[in-house]
C-alpha cells in the first residue's frame, strides 16, 4: 500500500499541492511557514507571557513599604508629603518587671493572655549582659537574687551602644513588644527603645 502524501492548500491561488512544497506548482507562488508557526514566535510569545506573568505577581508585592521603613521625624528627617494615612502611632503600657513576675508566678497561662503581643514600657534591674550584644535580661528591682526575668533582645547599633554604658544592676526602661510567655524561662521581649538607665 502507497504512502499518503500530506497535502495543503496554495495560499495563492488555492491548488492541493504537497504539504512540504516550497512552491506552488499551479501559481509559482513560495509557501512559507506562517510567522505563528516559526520558531522565533513561538519563543517570543513565551517570553512575553513569562514577562507579564512575572509583572503582576511581583508588582502586588511592592505596594506596601517593608516593616521598619518608616521615616524617624525625631532624628532630623522630615517625612515628606502621603496619600496614605500615618501608621497608628503605638502606646506603651508602663508596668515594672516586678508585676509581670508576680502574675507570672500566680496563673501563667493568664499572664500570657494579658502580657503577650503587647507594647510594653518595662522598669527594672539589669541582670545580664548578654556577650554577643544580642540581648540583656532585666530582673525586679525588689528581688536582686531573681534568676527568672524579662530577656529583651536588641535590634540596633543604637541600643548596644546604649547598653556598653551599664552595667549589672542599674535600673532600666525599656520599650518593646512581648513576644513570648513562660513559666520557666520567663518574659522576652524585642526592644523598640531604651528609654533610660542609670
Amino acid at each position: 500500500m502507497a504512502k499518503e502524501k500530506k497535502m495543503a492548500v496554495c495560499r495563492y491561488c488555492g491548488a492541493e499541492i504537497a504539504a512540504n512544497a516550497k512552491a506552488c506548482p499551479q501559481c509559482g507562488g513560495k509557501q512559507k511557514k506562517p510567522t505563528y508557526k516559526r520558531w522565533w514566535f513561538v519563543v517570543l510569545a513565551v517570553i512575553i507571557l513569562l514577562g507579564a506573568i512575572g509583572s503582576v505577581a511581583g508588582g502586588s508585592g511592592e505596594q506596601n513599604p517593608p516593616a521598619g521603613s518608616a521615616v524617624n521625624s525625631s532624628a532630623g528627617v522630615q517625612p515628606g508629603p502621603s496619600t496614605e494615612s500615618a501608621p497608628e502611632e503605638i502606646v506603651y503600657t508602663a508596668y515594672s518587671v516586678f508585676e509581670l513576675m508576680q502574675d507570672l508566678e500566680q496563673n501563667a497561662l493568664k499572664a500570657s493572655e494579658k502580657y503577650k503581643d503587647q507594647f510594653v514600657e518595662l522598669t527594672g534591674a539589669l541582670s545580664v549582659i548578654d556577650s554577643s550584644g544580642a540581648y540583656i535580661s532585666i530582673r525586679p528591682q525588689e528581688e536582686p537574687f531573681a534568676i527568672v526575668g524579662v530577656t529583651c533582645y536588641l535590634k540596633s547599633e543604637d541600643q548596644k551602644a546604649k547598653v556598653m554604658e551599664l552595667s549589672v544592676d542599674d535600673t532600666v526602661v525599656v520599650r518593646g513588644k512581648i513576644k513570648e510567655v513562660g513559666e520557666v524561662l520567663g518574659y522576652s521581649l524585642d526592644i523598640d527603645e531604651i528609654v533610660s538607665a542609670g
